[in-house]
């Protein structure tokens, strides 16, 4: 993904990146490709195949829907502490829909209810150091 030189996207509480689940993640790509300019690469995760984005100003990736899920896109805030981030939403009323889950060489999120209804994401990255000494899995 892009290097991020504006400091302020990398602060606790910017928007790390938007995934967007599709029916149909080729013809998804095809769309923002042709529409807006936007540069994919696939990513292979447990899950399947994974179309990582960059996109101005923003990043994030098309995956497809699972089971019973409608189309639909989420944003994933950046947070320094993945589990403090849990308990501050916990505590502010946000109910957890999908537990943490940690991502190889990436980093780990939760999707979270807020009052209201909408659905949200905190991302945590991993430390620099562990994704420069891992390398691929």
């Amino acid at each position: 993904m892009a290097e991020e030189t504006d400091s302020s996207a990398m602060a606790e509480g910017g928007l790390a990146f938007t995934e967007l689940a599709s029916s149909d993640p080729a013809a998804t790509r095809r769309f923002l490709e042709t529409v807006f300019g936007w540069r994919f690469r696939s990513v292979q995760m447990p899950m399947g195949e994974y179309l990582a984005y960059e996109a101005p100003g923003g990043r994030g990736g098309v995956r497809p829907v699972r089971d019973r899920e409608p189309p639909a896109s989420l944003a994933y805030i950046r947070v320094i502490d993945i589990e403090a981030a849990r308990r501050r939403v916990e505590a502010g009323g946000g109910s957890i829909v999908l537990p943490r889950v940690d991502v190889p060489s990436m980093g780990s999120f939760f999707w979270f209810r807020i009052p209201g209804g909408p659905i949200l994401a905190c991302w945590q990255d991993l430390p620099a150091e562990a994704t420069s000494t891992e390398g691929p899995k």
